[in-house]
């Protein structure tokens, strides 16, 4: 039986302004067909930062996306992990960045869970 294995991430500053959203259940991506097992990444405030999410599977890791859209903005879909499997584990990290380029990412915070379904 499939199992909504969906959990989120978010900044640890004052107003949580980052958030990386696991998407495990549902009707997949818009626009990306069938698969359910992706990203969504929020900037809640207007704050002049950007948002970076960082996604693995497995240990392994599978890269960063950036979310530079501001508080007015869609919220960014990531696919980074193709279908997901019974037991594997998926890890997440959110940070507020100053551009995809910024080599110093702050007020990070991660979140991890082996999917069940």
């Amino acid at each position: 039986m499939a199992a909504d294995d969906s959990f989120g991430a978010s900044t640890t500053d004052s107003g949580g302004c980052g958030v990386v959203d696991f998407i495990d259940y549902g009707p997949g991506a818009p626009g990306g067909g069938d698969n359910d097992d992706y990203l969504v990444i929020h900037d809640y405030c207007a704050d002049g930062h950007g948002v970076e999410a960082y996604a693995w599977l497995d240990g392994a890791y599978l890269g960063k996306h950036y979310d530079g859209n501001g508080l007015d903005g869609a919220a960014v879909v990531w696919d980074p992990f193709g279908n997901v499997q019974y037991g594997q584990t998926v890890g997440i990290k959110v940070c507020l960045v100053d551009g995809p380029d910024d080599t110093s990412p702050s007020y990070c915070s991660s979140g991890e869970a082996t999917i069940d379904g």
